[in-house]
């Protein structure tokens, strides 16, 4: 699943889309459009829209055309890419599931072989009253020490899991986890009760370097996902732990182990993250 570092490349890629006007919209998956009655109520309404500003908060990208937003959540499977030229078939055509077309003849073409995505296109007021952006945590790039040690606090339980809630930490998902948690040397057990200042402290920090560093190799590509350009991230030439299983720490040299934590496939090193 895309995490804040692969929606963050996706937001920096789709920035030439800034300017254009719309000229309509297409879905073949109803299912996954949500406020909007249907597309061809989003297509009427989005014409002659432009584009004006791009951003994100957590796995979401927020694309607001004249005032009305559409907000896209890229789930498991979903990548968003723009087609040059109006009706141009390519390789991926068959998973497309929405389109938005362009006077200049651009598209910005949604593909999503799984069909687990999400689109939103509604007015700002009516986008946040959705129950996931009504309780959507802070986005975790920009959160303080702070505010960060008072939400995680506020919660008892295993650490990991508690990282992963969208309502408390807005982008971090399974990868993000796993490397945070390595570069902090915190067991993904280790009850949030149990750490000391220094430890959420050490955690903070370490979350702002794995974010920092997921985003420069811009993002990570397992299976089939790809930046808009069609072009693909190289985080997972550069992960510490993550998928490593039978591999050796980069720290210590003992060999990492894959656990099951909140019901999620864990990779940590025995040595470096133990429980307290």
């Amino acid at each position: 699943m895309p995490e804040l570092p692969e929606v963050e490349t996706v937001k920096t890629k789709l920035k030439p889309l800034i300017g254009k006007i719309a000229s309509g919209f297409t879905s073949s998956w109803p299912r996954g459009l949500k406020i909007a009655k249907n597309a061809a109520c989003v297509s009427r309404n989005i014409k002659g829209r432009k584009v004006s500003k791009i951003w994100r908060h957590g796995k979401a990208l927020f694309v607001d055309f004249s005032g009305r937003l559409m907000v896209f959540h890229l789930r498991m499977s979903g990548r968003l890419y723009i087609a040059p030229k109006r009706n141009v078939i390519d390789q991926e055509n068959k998973h497309v599931r929405a389109t938005v077309k362009f006077t200049d003849g651009t598209e910005l073409r949604f593909n999503d072989p799984r069909k687990f995505g999400v689109i939103w296109y509604g007015s700002p007021e009516e986008i946040m009253k959705e129950s996931y952006f009504s309780t959507l945590g802070p986005d975790a790039r920009g959160l303080r020490y702070k505010k960060f040690e008072k939400r995680l606090r506020s919660h008892r339980g295993m650490v990991k899991p508690l990282l992963m809630r969208q309502n408390l930490f807005a982008g971090i998902g399974n990868i993000v986890a796993d490397e945070t948690l390595w570069e902090a040397g915190i067991h993904p057990k280790e009850p949030v009760e149990r750490l000391k200042m220094a430890d959420i402290k050490k955690l903070h920090s370490a979350l702002k370097k794995v974010l920092e560093r997921g985003i420069r190799a811009g993002g990570t590509t397992l299976r089939d996902w790809k930046h808009p350009d069609g072009t693909s991230g190289k985080f997972q030439d550069y992960v510490k732990v993550y998928g490593r299983k039978g591999g050796r720490c980069l720290r210590c040299g003992s060999r990492i182990q894959r656990i099951v934590v909140g019901n999620r496939g864990t990779w940590i090193c025995p040595k470096c993250q133990k429980i307290k």
